[in-house]
């Protein structure tokens, strides 16, 4: 990805030497082999036994100062419902 946007002589080692002493990258990486296959999840039975929830921020406020959507969706059906939160909000 790098040679993409940037050219230097040597770019390819100094990105080997890079990755090679990042701890950041060696926690990433898996060293055990075969890694493993990828599994999907199971398909639930009925609705709202399985959810899924993220949230999207850095959304400018509205008039009740809500900044940011907390999107909760059900794997069954795909019915999902936005709720909007207040920036202050946290796990408690």
């Amino acid at each position: 990805m790098l040679k993409e946007y940037y050219y230097w002589p040597k770019m390819s080692r100094d990105a080997k030497h890079f990755v090679k002493k990042s701890p950041t990258s060696q926690l990433a990486k898996s060293h055990v082999l075969p890694q493993g296959l990828y599994f999907a999840l199971p398909v639930p039975l009925a609705p709202w036994e399985d959810v899924s929830l993220d949230f999207n921020t850095g959304l400018p406020r509205t008039q009740r100062s809500k900044g940011f959507i907390m999107v909760v969706v059900d794997r069954f059906s795909k019915m999902a419902h936005f709720v909007p939160c207040h920036i202050t909000n946290d796990a408690s």
